[in-house]
């Protein structure tokens, strides 16, 4: 009883907290020109994003379905870790991490950049689609660590604009890119591999074009692995708009991907299905295949043989939009490896994100755990979950980020009892700020792992967006970054000063090391109206006046300004105000 009171008090003191947080989300959402949104029936929005990708949400209070009763892990039997991100002070937490270099790079709404090193040269490298505020989209492109441990461009690919996997398909000890099609408010229509041209070359080449359907379609979390331990790499995904997951493997016969299972969730439409985790979990030697749908549902498929699989558990989490998943390995010492289920609704017009920890209790049997509550976030844009061992201690640590919030969680609880803490939280600083998904990955192979947050920047003007991934290291006076052999990305745009000015202001800027920049001017509107810098500098610092004037040499009106700095993979952008 103890329990189920503490949480009854914390949901009431959220409702006065967020009486207007699901008012608020909707107008955010209203206000985005690049996420159309349509109410396909009563409470049920179809959230189309840049890239192809479509989602369904349903903003509704959630209401426990009739087959609840049936499924015992709908009693509290386990106590929740309830954390309030309208309340909690992210001072205490800054100092673990700090900003390292930014990349123009982005994977999109719910999802991250592909990290990897294709090439065998030891540099990591960075996969994702560019976006400048009034540009289009541009496709796929490469970032690599340069010797001096700064991320520069080296491959863009054609017309692709998601990255899916960094996997190797043929198993030719090569890895090869996996890249979709997409575009604002399109669709998914095929899938295409690039494989490598030589040992020591980028995936460039396009290996296999894989169409699954002869119709134009969206398929969600395609995942690659060997399910069925048979040396053929296999594809898991579900097709968007049915009640379909399928699973499909790769024939080298034919070089391109077969259909060996189909799987059809009977639920009523619209249908949602998300988030593979794959392992054994019940520990019987099989692996194991776990996903949810948009109603909440959890069903986990296990392989019994080559290219056999069924249909081995169902069951439920108390939330709508299960579509983000992990898996842990024993996280509290029992023995049993968790997978963890991500989904989020609205409680009494509160939104709350909920996680909710599952471990085996025999074959082919799972119960919940543990839950984790983030209250105060309903998330439009980001959803991405992960175990890591950030601090290398042996024990995986879990990294989220939704909407507006990356944290990671620590295990504080015992064997049989899951409770966390929060190790680390950022919040976007911006209001014009907002995440797309995050990354935690050793990316100069030292034992540290850096935070990759992938985010946008939204000024309030029709179609004006920038993509880029903030990078953040561990904040330690003896890490790699502050040792003599590591020289940190100084190209770095200053704030102007003054500002508000008139009639002049001076913008200071540093350089890292020589090269070709630009620092030009933008209103409103995003339409460039003066170049003040577009040409080969020295490294080092230097200064640039503006006189408020445009290219023509006419004075502007007063107003809000935009002055951007490009210099290599660097963009940065800071807002001024002209005066009369």
């Amino acid at each position: 009883m103890k329990k189920l009171f503490v949480c009854c008090f914390l949901f009431v003191l959220g409702s006065f907290v967020l009486a207007q947080s699901k008012e608020e989300k909707l107008q955010q959402l209203n206000n985005r020109e690049d996420v159309k949104v349509t109410e396909v029936k009563k409470d049920i929005l179809k959230l189309e994003y840049p890239g192809g990708k479509v989602r369904y949400k349903n903003i509704g209070d959630f209401k426990y379905p009739e087959s609840s009763i049936q499924h015992p892990e709908f009693s509290l039997t386990f106590e929740s870790t309830i954390i309030d991100l309208t309340t909690i002070d992210t001072t205490l937490y800054y100092q673990k991490y700090k900003f390292w270099q930014e990349v123009p790079l982005t994977n999109l709404d719910f999802s991250h950049l592909m990290v990897g090193d294709v090439n065998d040269n030891r540099k990591t490298e960075l996969y994702g689609l560019r976006k400048y505020y009034e540009t289009p989209a541009e496709p796929v492109c490469i970032y690599e660590l340069d010797p001096n441990n700064n991320f520069q461009f080296v491959h863009q690919y054609d017309s692709v604009l998601n990255c899916w996997n960094i996997y190797d398909i043929d198993k030719d000890g090569k890895e090869d890119v996996h890249l979709g099609l997409g575009g604002i408010y399109g669709i998914i229509p095929d899938q295409r591999f690039f494989s490598k041209i030589t040992d020591s070359s980028f995936a460039t080449k396009m290996n296999v074009l894989f169409s699954p359907f002869t119709e134009q379609t969206q398929l969600n979390d395609q995942t690659l692995g060997d399910f069925d331990n048979n040396g053929n790499t296999d594809l898991i995904f579900a097709r968007f708009g049915t009640p379909s997951v399928y699973i499909y493997e790769y024939d080298q016969t034919t070089n391109n991907f077969d259909s060996v299972y189909r799987f059809d969730v009977f639920e009523q439409p619209p249908w949602g299905n998300s988030g593979f985790s794959i392992g054994d979990f019940d520990l019987d030697g099989n692996k194991d295949i776990v996903f949810g749908t948009g109603k909440g549902n959890v069903f986990v498929i296990e392989n019994e043989g080559n290219n056999q699989y069924t249909n081995s558990w169902q069951g439920m989490v108390e939330t709508y939009a299960a579509y983000i998943h992990t898996w842990s390995n024993d996280i509290d010492g029992n023995g049993k490896p968790e997978f963890w289920v991500l989904g989020d609704a609205f409680y009494n017009g509160v939104g709350i994100t909920r996680i909710t920890i599952f471990e085996t209790t025999g074959d082919n049997s799972y119960q919940q755990v543990g839950r984790v509550d983030l209250v105060g976030v309903f998330s439009f844009y980001a959803g991405t979950l992960q175990a890591v061992d950030i601090d290398n201690d042996g024990i995986e640590e879990v990294a989220i980020c939704v909407d507006g919030n990356f944290l990671i969680l620590k295990f504080n609880g015992s064997k049989d009892h899951h409770t966390y803490e929060i190790n680390y939280i950022k919040q976007t600083e911006n209001v014009n700020f907002g995440y797309y998904g995050a990354y935690v990955k050793d990316l100069l192979s030292d034992g540290e792992n850096e935070l990759l947050l992938s985010m946008y920047d939204d000024p309030p003007q029709p179609s004006y967006i920038r993509f880029m991934t903030r990078i953040f290291v561990p904040d330690s006076l003896t890490s790699t970054y502050e040792s003599e052999n590591y020289t940190p990305s100084l190209n770095k745009l200053y704030p102007n000063y003054p500002s508000p000015f008139n009639p002049t202001t001076s913008i200071k800027f540093n350089l890292n090391s020589s090269e070709n920049m630009s620092i030009k001017i933008y209103n409103t509107l995003g339409k460039e109206i003066r170049t003040l810098l577009d040409n080969y500098l020295p490294s080092g610092e230097h200064t640039v006046q503006w006189d408020g004037k445009d290219d023509k040499g006419n004075i502007l009106p007063g107003g809000v300004y935009f002055i951007q700095m490009i210099a290599g993979g660097y963009q940065k952008t800071i807002k001024t105000i002209f005066l009369k």
